[in-house]
């Protein structure tokens, strides 16, 4: 539930389970979809993003051209980033929380670690359990 407006809609499923990191942003949820959709479209490129640990994951799918445009499109649209570009990722660098994630449960649209058992948890969208 988003506390600054619509819910965005979830994580597209493919670039949550296998895009790679590209930034982590300290935002609010509408400020993060709304800036990462600008992002793909100026880059013309698969960008979308989750919250992990209350982070703004931007995850990219695509090949090293594709990222090279979603980076200079990041660095053009950082300054209307309601929020803070906390990290930006080289190619092939693990994003905050997930290094080792193989496999992700259908439907899966965040993952965080459980702080009892540390254990990946996942939240599955009701109607893909």
């Amino acid at each position: 539930m988003a506390t600054d407006g619509p819910t965005p809609p979830p994580c597209d499923q493919e670039i949550f389970q296998k895009g790679q990191p590209v930034a982590a942003l300290d935002a609010s949820s509408n400020a993060a979809e709304n800036w990462v959709q600008a992002v793909a479209k100026k880059a013309r490129a698969r960008v979308d993003w989750h919250y992990s640990g209350g982070i703004a994951q931007v995850l990219h799918l695509g090949d090293d051209e594709s990222r090279a445009r979603v980076e200079v499109a990041m660095d053009e649209l950082e300054p209307t980033l309601k929020g803070t570009v906390m990290r930006r990722y080289r190619s092939g660098e693990s994003g905050l929380y997930r290094q080792g994630v193989t496999q992700t449960p259908p439907g899966a649209v965040a993952s965080f670690m459980d702080p009892f058992t540390g254990e990946a948890t996942y939240m599955v969208k009701p109607d893909q359990k």
